[in-house]
């Protein structure tokens, strides 16, 4: 097996020590992920419940 030349940079920067302000941008960046993934979670799971509850309001039918 070969080693492409772009295997090498990240094999590179997979081995590389991070300094500290290298490490806290890291983490600030994955904690910005993890709450936009969490407020994306959160409306997807808000929004169906929502449409149940419409459905179980009287006066409302559903025909098939």
């Amino acid at each position: 097996m070969t080693m492409m030349m772009y295997d090498m940079g990240r094999q590179y920067h997979a081995e590389r020590v991070m300094s500290a302000g290298e490490r806290r941008r890291a983490d600030e960046q994955a904690g910005r992920m993890a709450a936009e993934v969490s407020r994306v979670w959160q409306r997807y799971l808000t929004r169906p419940a929502r449409a149940l509850r419409a459905l179980r309001m009287p006066g409302v039918t559903i025909s098939g």
